[in-house]
């Protein structure tokens, strides 16, 4: 029974309109991935262990750190911390004296030997400091996480953010600053990383940063065994031992677009199935027609004796081919 023309006509145009559909919403989720932008994924470590950061300590007025406390758990100090404080230098571009404070010390959390709490007595030339830009007496402080790499090319909207971020506390005389600090990492997928792109885990770059949160209390002028001409003191201490780890993750990927794109194409197959019917199946797969297509011109070159009693590596599987696509059109 053949089909009418109308028929025929109508089936044509609706595979047409398949493939353009099938094409059109391939091309849109090309364009997905081209102009993916990654969504954040937030995640919380718990540490015992939190290692000390670095400090660049600098002011407008020459000062200097007279005496440095460590304090364990159980109370007790860790002698000669001052050792970690660098000399002073001045920077002639900002007009600013600075000190660096790096050190190989850490806080654990829980145990009576561990750091519990770092505190710095300064005194600072208040004249000179108050000639500054702000006009106040006062030192920053510039807290750095220990594994920061500053060579490290990071992605522009991290280093914009870290920019933004301003991690400067002031100690400002005649006030006691208290400095919690919370560290964090921001791992961003570096551009045309493949691994991300296929749908692979990406490497990533990490960028770790510090919080940082500050309480001002006055400044007692006579407290216990504080070193004489002191200004005031700051400690750094962490607010908690929780590291909020930020991860870029893309939301479209090539082997996404494999799977949408495959759901797509098994729907508009089944809906034409389901309206003019599935054509006949071929039990003939590609690596048969392969064999058969590379072993043929072969088998024109022997001598064609009766095809019984061959073996079956030599029978002409190309005649039974015809014969069979013969017998499948009655």
């Amino acid at each position: 029974m053949k089909d009418s023309m109308n028929l025929i006509i109508f089936r044509y145009f609706a595979y047409t309109w398949a493939i353009v559909f099938f094409l059109l919403y391939l091309s849109y989720l090309t364009h997905q991935l081209a102009t993916d932008y990654p969504l954040l994924n937030v995640k919380y470590n718990f540490l015992d262990v939190m290692q000390v950061p670095n400090m660049k300590i600098c002011s407008y007025g020459h000062f200097d750190i007279l005496a440095s406390d460590c304090k364990l758990n159980n109370n007790s100090a860790i002698p000669e911390c001052l050792r970690y404080v660098s000399d002073i230098t001045y920077n002639a571009d900002e007009r600013r004296y600075c000190r660096t404070f790096n050190s190989d010390l850490k806080y654990v959390h829980g145990k009576p030997d561990g750091l519990n709490k770092l505190k710095f007595y300064f005194k600072i030339n208040t004249t000179e400091a108050e000639a500054g830009t702000l006009g106040v007496a006062m030192i920053t402080l510039d807290l750095i996480p220990p594994n920061f790499n500053p060579l490290l090319k990071m992605d522009k909207a991290v280093e914009l953010r870290l920019q933004l971020q301003g991690n400067f506390v002031p100690a400002i005389v005649d006030r006691v600053a208290l400095v919690k600090f919370k560290t964090k990492i921001y791992n961003s997928i570096p551009p045309w990383n493949f691994a991300s792109i296929f749908g692979l885990p990406p490497t990533y770059h990490s960028t770790p940063s510090i919080e940082c949160s500050v309480n001002y209390f006055p400044f007692n002028q006579n407290p216990f065994n504080m070193p004489i001409g002191t200004n005031s003191y700051f400690s750094i201490s962490p607010g908690d031992f929780i590291v909020e780890e930020t991860s870029e993750k893309r939301t479209t990927t090539i082997l996404s677009i494999f799977g949408s794109a495959g759901g797509a194409f098994g729907i508009v197959m089944s809906t034409l199935a389901f309206l003019f019917g599935s054509p006949r199946l071929d039990p003939w797969g590609f690596v048969r027609r392969i064999s058969i297509d590379i072993w043929y011109p072969i088998r024109t070159f022997i001598s064609q004796d009766d095809d019984v009693n061959l073996p079956y590596y030599e029978i002409d599987f190309k005649k039974y081919l015809a014969i069979h696509k013969n017998l499948s059109k009655l």
